[in-house]
């Protein structure tokens, strides 16, 4: 499914709801009409990169009613594939009619086209048939497959208290709901289930760029980088999207970039790229002002939209390969779903029909467009009880659930970010607003929910990493906040600048209680590449450094065990698939899954057995498993998350989410 075709679902969709406010920023709520069916079909040759080595291949096509609106060529090989044309028809008897694709490399330069012919007759809920392939260039450019498969079937329903509703997770420290079902001991044995519906735009890190727009050619345009979250058996994703109702605004941009792609000149680029209609709007959106806020819910046994709602002109239109701010994720809790758009207003919505009921500050007109904002102060809200918590500025504040009405204000110190987390506290549940600033010592409060009145605030050093926003660096567990420190060395008084090479970064850990926090333990100096990071499960603290997994006993920061570079997939000496920028980690089951890598095009994961006595590596020992779609990452300091939930994982891919079964098979 192209861009094109998902911004303009509506003609497909039946408008469901609006809030009042001016006719051209309503915020719109649509749901398809018709059935969902996804076929996976089997070709004997499939499409490849590599196709003179014919091998093969899955296909995945998601159809509404009789409509294709959704593709999956597994494992293709190119950087991105996109949807050119298609006359694919679902009927009683068959699969029917030609899809065209482009496919790209990472700068958005066309490589080839392809044309897939389909004539697959349905008998008793099977297929069987034939598809001819045609390639525009290469050793091998026509053949014909046999092509066999079936209806997908659902996932199968999910452990109704397993979740993964907000940024952290469950447990708010990126540790899956206990008691799931027990993981494969090699990722690559993982089943793939169902592409989305709905297209989900690139986020930072494979986007286009002011230096390469072109990119969004091949690419499409850029949506942020909110993770995926779930609840309930549907999952949600948050994204913006260009906002065709305002025009280009070069006075954002160098004169030069205006020469460029205006004009006779950008008919110059058109002509030697020999782009079409679809890929010249994708450039043209790059340089758009404003961005429409965009979130969709999907069934998370089969990726089937359930509901999809806009809030126009909400956003600034950020297009770019690198975001060194903080974005935000949705919290969905209490029946409802709360999203911390990009410019940092609440939208909040009906979690089960998607239903637009209030945003925070209201709105008044769009964003400034003059500069780059650093994206929301936190990841995700919270809830506590019927208060949702968020904070704005210098202000935290509590919102009644059902209104978006002020219920109490607390002022706190004026940082760039304010990490927000709940802490359980004898029998209180109780607000942590954490402030970071760079180069500035963080306070940390302990706010009740209720009212809004402050318990303690205490000065806790510096908080995070000394580089970009780093609001996501800690995590609660029980009585404990445990988070990333950095020191700075002293200043020389000549230069009066310190060196940089001589800051040192610490997992710092401080037991809370109604009347304070109490340092409990410092770990040593932990050397980190880029945006370190850090799970907590089972008393135990895993904290990624750079090729480096220190672990990290909860109650007093011994270390208990470590995986060090020669202990990650290695290829050769110089190719080890250990942490570098960006990293991810997740504790599920007795399992830690690591994405080494998170800002630099492809992503891959790796498995290692959790218990910190062995951290024994699982599956293979030559390289990182990668999932076999097309990728996503958030370059910048927060990472994309990932959900498991029930032994099902739900990845943002490049161009959708994607989902993968990880339960180990009896």
């Amino acid at each position: 499914m192209t861009i094109k075709d998902a911004m303009c679902l509506a003609t497909a969709l039946l408008v469901a709801s609006s809030v009042a406010f001016a006719n051209d920023e309503l915020a719109k709520t649509q749901r398809p009409s018709g059935d969902y069916r996804a076929i996976q079909l089997e070709l004997s040759e499939g499409l490849r990169f590599d196709s003179d080595k014919p091998s093969p291949q899955v296909v995945q096509l998601g159809f509404r009613g009789e409509k294709l609106v959704s593709s999956w060529i597994v494992g293709h090989g190119w950087h991105a594939m996109q949807e050119h044309t298609q006359s694919v028809r679902l009927s009683d008897k068959a699969i029917e009619g030609d899809l065209n694709l482009r496919m790209y490399d990472g700068r958005g330069k066309l490589l080839n086209t392809a044309t897939l012919l389909f004539n697959v007759a349905s008998k008793d809920g099977a297929f069987s048939g034939k598809m001819s392939i045609k390639l525009a260039s290469g050793k091998k450019t026509s053949w014909e497959a046999a092509a066999q498969g079936s209806v997908l079937k659902s996932t199968g329903a999910f452990n109704p208290r397993a979740s993964w509703s907000d940024f952290a997770g469950p447990s708010g420290s990126l540790a899956a709901s206990k008691g799931g079902p027990a993981l494969v001991d090699d990722l690559a044995k993982s089943k793939l289930l169902w592409r989305s519906e709905s297209f989900v735009p690139v986020s930072y890190g494979n986007a286009a760029d002011d230096r390469y727009p072109t990119r969004a050619a091949g690419i499409r345009s850029c949506g942020g980088s909110s993770s995926p979250v779930y609840a309930d058996g549907v999952v949600y994703i948050a994204f913006y999207v260009p906002s065709r109702s305002v025009e280009i605004d070069w006075g954002r941009y160098h004169e030069k970039r205006k020469a460029e792609f205006s004009g006779e000149a950008f008919k110059n680029i058109i002509a030697e790229r020999k782009l079409i209609d679809v890929e010249i709007a994708a450039i043209e959106d790059h340089w758009r002002p404003l961005a429409d806020e965009v979130v969709v819910a999907m069934d998370a046994r089969t990726g089937a939209t359930l509901w999809r709602t806009t809030w126009p002109l909400r956003a600034y239109n950020l297009q770019t390969h690198k975001h060194r701010g903080t974005f935000g994720v949705p919290l969905v809790a209490g029946g409802k779903l709360f999203y911390p758009g990009f410019n940092g207003a609440i939208q909040v919505m009906d979690a089960k029909s998607g239903k637009a009921l209030w945003e925070f500050p209201k709105y008044e007109k769009p964003p400034q467009t003059k500069h780059r904002p650093k994206g929301p102060p936190s990841q995700s809200p919270l809830l506590m009880g019927e208060t949702v918590i968020w904070s704005v500025k210098d202000t935290t504040y509590g919102l009644a659930a059902e209104t978006g009405k002020v219920v109490w204000e607390s002022k706190t110190e004026r940082y760039t970010n304010h990490s927000l987390r709940s802490v359980e506290l004898g029998d209180r549940n109780l607000v942590l607003v954490v402030g970071h600033q760079h180069y500035k010592p963080s306070q940390v409060r302990l706010i009740d929910p209720e009212n809004g009145s402050t318990l303690w605030s205490q000065e806790a050093g510096m908080v995070g990493t000394p580089e970009g926003q780093a609001a996501n660096l800690l995590a609660i567990a029980g009585d404990k906040l445990v988070a990333y420190c950095y020191k700075l060395p002293p200043v020389d008084p000549k230069t009066k600048k310190y060196d940089k090479s001589k800051v040192t970064e610490h997992v710092t850990a401080w037991r809370l209680s109604e009347k304070g926090m109490a340092r409990l333990w410092e770990d040593a100096h932990i050397v980190r590449d880029e945006a370190p990071h850090m799970a907590v499960a089972n008393g135990v603290v895993y904290a990624v450094g750079k090729q480096l997994v220190r672990c990290l006993d909860l109650e007093t920061g011994k270390v208990v065990g470590q995986i060090a570079r020669d202990q990650f997939p290695k290829k050769s000496e110089n190719q080890v698939d250990a942490p570098g920028s960006n990293p991810l980690l997740m504790v599920v089951d007795k399992k830690l899954i690591l994405s080494p890598e998170g800002q630099h095009g492809t992503h891959g994961f790796v498995l290692f057995d959790a218990d910190p006595t062995k951290l024994t590596l699982l599956g293979s020992k030559t390289g990182k498993w990668i999932p076999p779609h097309a990728t996503t990452t958030a370059y910048g300091r927060q990472p994309i998350v990932n959900p498991i939930v029930d032994g099902r994982m739900f990845f943002r891919g490049g161009n959708g989410i994607y989902c993968y079964d990880l339960r180990k098979q009896n």
